[in-house]
């Protein structure tokens, strides 16, 4: 009896090729924001606001003013883990470097005015402490002066990649300081930070924060900060974040592999589209490298090597080996895979195709990694469950062609349920967790990054496409948007890894199948007696919307098309599987960056901003105006999407695991 959540593997990957609601920011107050980089800013400024701020979940810091290089360097650093904030990371994963190059430059570039300082109520003795270590250093410690590298006057550093210390209040410096000690806060070796904040006791932490806080602004300040430029080689410690050229560039992952041949090129392009490398590859990890943790009801499993090491990877493979695996599920020795590879799926990839795939794979740089263990509980963890599981539920199979329908069909069908297994996601599943072969494409919740769910593909109400255009699906599976919103959450990342790849012809292949799958008159919008002007909580739902929603989906709810989305009529804004909506108010978006789209417009997070009572008032509103008829959001959803409390099942598709 046993269970591997195939879903799970797509859990943070799949959601929806329907449209996700993406709620605004409130309106920014900078004074010389040009375009487009004032807009792209608003997901930012959202928690950061026009100045520094702290708020009930803590301090955000400014933005404005700081150094090119370095706020490039910490965006990279949250979109790869290598600073630890989930929030940050969740938002910046599905954008490109030209993206955080905008974003980096836009703040770089703005005036901004600084808080008066900290009045220090301590003794003299612990600020002349902190004034000794900022300006001379601790030699003892090999610890060196804080004015070395970020400007004798501290407004701006020696490097352009260096940030100035003056205007930062002392909590948000000895919340910094004590992230590096922690490690919670990292960057690229040698991470002089780290190494200086672990030498420093807690009483010269202390000190150091408190004289920092404490001194004005001067008036020179930004013509000081520009002045004192030197190399690399001249700090006084190593520092890796100190780049050598204009923009320092962490390891990122590239798909482009030069010489190929034409199979091997075949085998790039399905491997793409076929999303592996979103599961195959670790936050801040080497392409298909493996380890990339997927959490599942049954325990924790982490993703394989699929490069060509011959001792971690699959380098003493063959092209037998690597078919048996997608067609039967069976690694190399024979034993079961899990299902958390999706080989249910997988099985109808053809042998031409796994050859190609393979060929591709062989022609990564070999990375060493070993496997690490999964978490599984028993039986999930044996040989003997898997069979049994199998037995039940899985037989190899191969696409079979459907003569009554044309070519495009068929190679639509081939890719949605086999390469690009979106059933995984949007198929509900039994208790043992396989696929409901009788409900395909009837939706399922998801495990990724909270409950989100993964529209029915067969009903209009949901994510059916049986209405729309040819050019609408495929500019949705290319792009990630059409006229009434964008893709977010798992789905953003099925968009930005491997949909945006698509070939002209497969990705109108996929909206012809979509077109045709089975339809149903099934009406899962939740229809409440129109009674919104006596609503409890009507008006403070009304505030907020005004307050932060207004500015960018208007008075109306009739957002800006191709940016912001209609609120109006919005399946997704009315229907009973709320968890999307709530979910993206929460943790905020961005939608994917793609070549016909790379400079989106997002939101920010409102968990940050707005409390879990307010984020069920603003949407029982939306939800109950300009026509729209849905049930009320109470606080307890918000706190069981949020995963704050244990969710309460629901009679819904793919249950609530």
């Amino acid at each position: 009896m046993l269970f591997f959540f195939r879903f799970v593997f797509w859990a943070r990957v799949l959601v929806a090729f329907g449209l996700q609601l993406s709620t605004s920011s409130f309106a920014i107050d900078f004074r010389h924001m040009i375009e487009p980089d004032a807009k792209i800013s608003k997901a930012c400024t959202g928690c950061h606001g026009p100045e520094d701020r702290s708020t009930t979940f803590g301090y955000f810091p400014r933005l404005t003013g700081k150094p090119e290089v370095y706020l490039y360097n910490q965006l990279l650093n949250f979109q790869h883990g290598t600073r630890i904030y989930p929030q940050m990371s969740f938002l910046l994963e599905n954008v490109n470097t030209d993206y955080l190059h905008q974003l980096a430059h836009f703040f770089a570039m703005q005036n901004t005015s600084y808080p008066p300082p900290t009045k220090y109520k301590g003794n003299k003795e612990q600020l002349e402490m902190g004034r000794k270590m900022v300006t001379q250093g601790e030699p003892l410690l090999n610890i060196p002066a804080c004015t070395e590298c970020h400007g004798f006057m501290l407004t701006g550093g020696v490097s352009s990649s260096i940030p100035g210390l003056l205007g930062l209040p002392r909590d948000y410096l000895v919340a910094q300081l004590g992230a590096w000690r922690t490690n919670h806060r990292q960057a690229q070796e040698p991470d002089c930070m780290a190494e200086v904040a672990k030498k420093l006791s807690l009483d010269q932490i202390s000190a150091v924060t408190a004289w920092i806080s404490s001194q004005p602004w001067p008036k020179d300040g930004h013509q000081t900060a520009t002045q004192n430029r030197v190399k690399a080689n001249l700090l006084p410690v190593r520092c890796g974040s100190v780049p050598s050229t204009s923009l320092s560039t962490l390891t990122i992952p590239d798909l482009n592999t030069p010489r190929l041949t034409d199979l091997q090129r075949k085998g790039q392009y399905l491997t793409r589209i076929g999303n592996c490398q979103s599961c195959h590859t670790a936050q801040a990890g080497l392409l298909m490298a493996g380890g990339r943790a997927i959490e599942t009801p049954f325990g924790r499993v982490y993703s394989t090597n699929l490069t060509p090491d011959f001792e971690t990877g699959i380098g003493s493979w063959s092209g037998d080996d690597f078919w048996r695996a997608l067609h039967e599920g069976r690694s190399k020795d024979g034993s079961y895979l899990l299902p958390a590879f999706p080989y249910p799926e997988l099985t109808q990839v053809n042998r031409s195709d796994s050859d190609a795939m393979f060929g591709y794979l062989q022609t990564l740089t070999p990375q060493k990694k070993d496997a690490i263990p999964n978490t599984l509980k028993w039986p999930y963890n044996t040989q003997l469950g898997l069979g049994i599981w199998r037995a039940l539920y899985f037989k190899p199979d191969d696409y079979k062609t459907d003569p009554l329908q044309t070519k495009l069909w068929n190679r639509g069908a081939y890719l949605v349920t086999g390469l690009m297994h979106c059933g995984s996601c949007h198929t509900p599943r039994n208790f043992l967790g396989s696929s409901l072969k009788d409900a395909a494409f009837a939706g399922g919740y998801l495990l990724a990054n909270g409950p989100w769910y993964a529209p029915s593909l067969r009903m209009r109400q949901q994510a059916g496409v049986q209405g729309w255009s040819i050019p609408q699906i495929v500019n949705l599976l290319q792009n990630g948007i059409t006229q009434h919103g964008y893709v977010s959450g798992p789905m953003a990342e099925v968009v930005y890894k491997g949909a945006q790849y698509l070939s002209a012809d497969d990705a109108q292949a996929i909206a012809v199948f979509l077109q045709s799958v089975k339809g149903s008159s099934t009406d899962d919008l939740v229809k409440a007696s129109d009674m919104k002007d006596k609503r409890p909580g009507r008006e403070a739902g009304k505030a907020i919307y005004e307050k932060h929603c207004e500015s960018c989906h208007g008075k109306e709810g009739v957002g800006l098309p191709n940016h912001y989305p209609s609120l109006v009529d919005n399946r997704n804004v009315v229907s009973i599987y709320f968890n999307n909506l709530v979910q993206l108010v929460l943790l905020g978006a961005i939608p994917p960056t793609t070549a016909s789209n790379p400079t989106p417009l997002g939101m920010p997070p409102y968990r940050a901003i707005l409390s879990d009572q307010e984020v069920a008032q603003v949407l029982t509103f939306i939800r109950s105006e300009w026509g729209n008829h849905a049930s009320p959001i109470s606080t307890l959803d918000v706190l069981q999407t949020a995963g704050k409390v244990r969710s309460i099942s629901r009679d819904l598709p793919g249950g609530r695991w």
